[in-house]
């Protein structure tokens, strides 16, 4: 199991999306759970930002931990959960933060940029209807549909 802790307005300022959502930080647990970022359900997901925690924001989010850092920086929190995490092999920090970086490094945990983080799945909004076929159903539905437009081209 893996435990996720992001910086979550660093994160949120690398996607348009977010950035502009009334509740960017209730848009930043949808998009990562939507998208399935953090891989499977039993991974830990810690999100941490800056300042006190808004009206309308719980500090659990459906398998998700919120974290505001008060009157410290989020950095400083960051920090402070990868310090007192026993297992730091399976810690991996989201930040593009430099002395973040450095610090998880000196830890033993690991630390992925945003943008790698965002890369890792595609950014598609499901839509209704949506299915996902293999190539060869792909093939098929092609080849098809290739023969019968050219099988009524040929009639005319």
């Amino acid at each position: 199991m893996l435990v996720y802790i992001i910086d979550g307005f660093n994160l949120i300022h690398k996607v348009p999306k977010l950035k502009n959502s009334s509740f960017p930080q209730k848009a930043l647990v949808d998009y990562i759970r939507l998208n399935k970022l953090t891989g499977s359900r039993n991974n830990q997901v810690v999100i941490v930002f800056d300042g006190y925690m808004p009206a309308g924001i719980t500090a659990k989010e459906a398998g998700f931990k919120i974290l505001f850092s008060a009157a410290k920086s989020a950095d400083e929190l960051i920090k402070s959960k990868v310090a007192s995490t026993r297992q730091k092999s399976e810690v991996v920090v989201v930040s593009d933060d430099r002395q973040i970086k450095d610090f998880i490094k000196l830890q033993g945990a690991r630390s992925l940029g945003t943008l790698d983080f965002i890369k890792k799945k595609p950014k598609k909004m499901p839509v209704e209807g949506d299915k996902d076929i293999s190539y060869s159903l792909q093939y098929e539905i092609t080849e098809d549909l290739r023969k019968s437009l050219l099988d009524k081209h040929s009639e005319e």
